[in-house]
């Protein structure tokens, strides 16, 4: 009886078993973990001595934080993936990479910034794939939202996946340091030499670290959520990551963020992921290797794309916060642009980035979907881009500053006649004259009120925080739209200080430290620039209104100073902004 009942039940579950799909009969063996890499450090930085490359400059002990590199090494794989040029954009994402060679020998770094106290960390963790287009390693995200950063809580980790960086013999690594960088490498001992093919394993490794091996100190236990990002040719890296790599392993990246670059992301993938594109992307040409209009694609509940109006590839704040920084690491840097007009868009793209990353945050958390966008118009090709009358995009994402223009702010721009380089992504600014401006805002009343409504409606639509929002109010209030003044030479925000100096220029480089105490610094260039304003509107007082200028900009000088002796901005942060006042005072002495 016994032996009948057994029989009985065998063959009711090998019925049930057979019955069942055959992805549950036969359950696909569990994804593999990404290695944990070999780290070593807090490797010691004192600037002036041995440093960190790029060891920031900013104060970041005043806002509780510290600054630490550290080497790791390993094995890693070589995929079958591929990027895309430029930018990456690609209209197919790309499929689950297969391991092509595996065993390959690897050493690079990581810096981390990240709160002092635990009870400091948000718990999200950004991880910047740094960026390796200028054949050195550039903050391309850090420099662009360090405030944000700072301001909420965030850790940041850079990490140098590419080769480049390293090797190259003027901009390198190993030529900035040969003894502190000199073990670095990403070529598996000089067996692959192009297309960085170890990068891709070496960034999920990175992630790795992050998560379990203690680079975050005592914030490892409070990790929540960790973010893959990348701007520009790393963002098309990072995608690639996103699609063919992760899919391979239980997941090291709990979100990623792609900033002007990046291809068309798969449709299945479980991570959130986010893309941010400035208005280059729309207007440069589709083989320019920046175009990303065939890899747009819709949001949906796990993917979200932002297109800022306005906004330039390359923008104004990112390069000049890192003057002072370029002069002590990369001195053969330029400190301009080279191109046919203005360039680089004022559009602060840094405030949609901030609000992108808070949203991603909670997404990767807690699944709350991020507000959606407008894509900037084209026209019935879809490839032109759409323009007002005196040029500025039409649709999009709207900050204010570009809603209540006071400016034709673009995201192209190009080389001069028999020129060279990348003037295509860094976009144009060129201030509205003064009867334009004055059409448009007869008074200050006017245009603030215009201003705060935009900026409210920013605010409402989730496209900007509210810290940033109170921000762009203040530099309304500093602006001088409204107000019927000439501001040319030596007032106006136009290129960059080394081409055409002025005190617009000045405030930029000084607001963007966030340094403490700035705030005085600010209110001096604020009255400096309209004392030259006035100059310029009353050419019979000039030398009265220049004067005027000449003592605020003495009086900035005076305050910079003590904030050098107070810690709150570095010698080469100071010497930069005492060098561009002092040509000011000359300038206008002279006038």
């Amino acid at each position: 009886m016994f032996q009948q009942i057994r029989a009985r039940s065998l063959a009711l579950v090998t019925a049930a078993l057979a019955a069942l799909p055959a992805a549950v009969a036969h359950a696909a063996p569990p994804l593999a973990s990404v290695p944990v890499p070999a780290v070593t450090g807090p490797i010691p930085s004192v600037v002036g001595s041995d440093w960190t490359f790029f060891s920031t400059d900013l104060d970041l002990a005043a806002r509780g934080y510290v600054e630490q590199e550290y080497f790791y090494s390993g094995e890693a794989n070589v995929y079958d993936a591929t990027v895309a040029p430029g930018i990456g954009a690609r209209p197919t994402p790309s499929p689950t990479a297969n391991i092509v060679s595996a065993g390959h020998p690897y050493r690079t770094r990581m810096v981390v910034r990240r709160p002092a106290r635990p009870a400091a960390f948000n718990g999200t963790v950004v991880v910047e794939w740094l960026n390796a287009t200028s054949q050195y390693d550039v903050e391309a995200l850090w420099f662009r939202t360090h405030e944000f950063l700072l301001r909420d809580g965030y850790a940041w980790v850079g990490i140098t996946a590419q080769s480049a960086p390293i090797t190259n013999p003027v901009l390198g690594l190993k030529a900035f340091n040969p003894l502190r960088y000199g073990e670095l490498d990403l070529t598996g001992g000089g067996a692959l030499t192009t297309g960085d093919p170890l990068s891709f394993d070496v960034y999920a490794q990175g992630l790795q670290a992050v998560r379990k091996s203690g680079v975050l100190g005592g914030l490892q236990p409070r990790i929540r959520t960790v973010i893959a990002a990348g701007v520009s040719q790393s963002a098309g890296r990072v995608s690639v990551f996103a699609n063919a790599i992760q899919p391979r392993t239980r997941p090291v990246a709990d979100a990623a963020l792609l900033y002007v670059g990046g291809e068309r992301l798969r449709d299945d993938l479980t991570m959130p992921v986010f893309k941010v594109l400035s208005e280059t992307e729309f207007a440069s040409p589709p083989n320019s290797g920046a175009n990303e209009i065939s890899s747009l694609q819709p949001d949906t509940g796990r993917m979200r794309t932002w297109a800022v109006a306005g906004t330039s590839h390359s923008d104004w704040a990112s390069f000049a916060v890192r003057y002072a920084l370029l002069q002590r690491d990369q001195p053969t840097a330029s400190l301009r642009d080279n191109c046919l007009r203005p360039s680089r868009s004022r559009i602060p793209d840094r405030y949609t980035l901030s609000a992108s990353i808070d949203h991603l945050a909670r997404w990767a958390r807690h699944r709350s979907a991020p507000p959606v966008a407008p894509l900037i118009s084209l026209g019935a090709d879809g490839l032109t881009v759409q323009r007002d009358r005196h040029g500025n995009a039409l649709g999009g994402l709207r900050l204010a500053p570009f809603q209540v223009p006071v400016a034709v702010d673009t995201g192209v721009n190009e080389n001069p006649p028999g020129g060279t380089g990348l003037c295509f992504l860094n976009g144009t600014h060129l201030p509205f004259d003064r009867a334009t401006l004055t059409a448009r805002y007869p008074d200050r009343r006017t245009y603030l009120r215009q201003f705060t409504a935009a900026v409210h409606d920013n605010l409402r639509d989730g496209h900007v925080l509210a810290a940033d929002a109170r921000e762009m109010l203040a530099d309304a209030g500093a602006s001088l739209a409204g107000r019927d003044l000439e501001c040319v030479e030596l007032c106006a925000n136009v290129a960059q200080f080394p081409i055409q100096p002025s005190t617009q220029l000045l405030r930029d480089h000084t607001a963007f430290l966030y340094a403490r105490g700035g705030d005085r610094l600010l209110h001096s260039l604020d009255r400096a620039t309209l004392a030259v304003a006035r100059g310029q509107t009353d050419p019979a007082h000039r030398a009265l209104h220049y004067a005027q200028a000449v003592r605020w900009l003495d009086a900035y000088r005076g305050q910079l100073a003590q904030l050098h002796r107070r810690g709150a901005v570095t010698g080469g942060q100071a010497a930069l902004l005492d060098g561009y006042a002092a040509t000011l005072i000359e300038r206008l002495s002279g006038s």
